[in-house]
């Protein structure tokens, strides 16, 4: 083998390593983005579940609400503060009269 040849084959094997890092590097580059989006589907997963939560307690108050008659209790509260709000509007429109 002459010193040319020996000359072009390191440099295609160097050519062929500088290709390697260049993949590795690239590689890594998509691994971290990769991670970064799992990390904020996992932020938003924990986001979810918890608002699955908040939402399974509304349910089950709701249900208790239904199973004691307090939603029927509720809305004659709400009746009766409308009829409250209603008497205070003609009282003060008879005052203005």
């Amino acid at each position: 083998m002459t010193g040319e040849e020996i000359q072009k084959t390191i440099e295609q094997m160097l050519a062929v390593q500088k290709e390697l890092q260049e993949s590795q590097i690239r590689l890594k580059d998509q691994q971290e983005r990769e991670r970064e989006t799992i990390s904020i589907l996992v932020e938003e997963i924990f986001k979810l579940v918890a608002l699955n939560n908040q939402h399974e307690n509304r349910i089950n108050q709701l249900i208790g609400y239904s199973i004691t008659e307090e939603s029927d209790r509720l809305t004659l509260m709400e009746r009766l503060m409308r009829v409250e709000q209603r008497l205070e509007q003609l009282e003060n429109q008879q005052n203005e009269n």
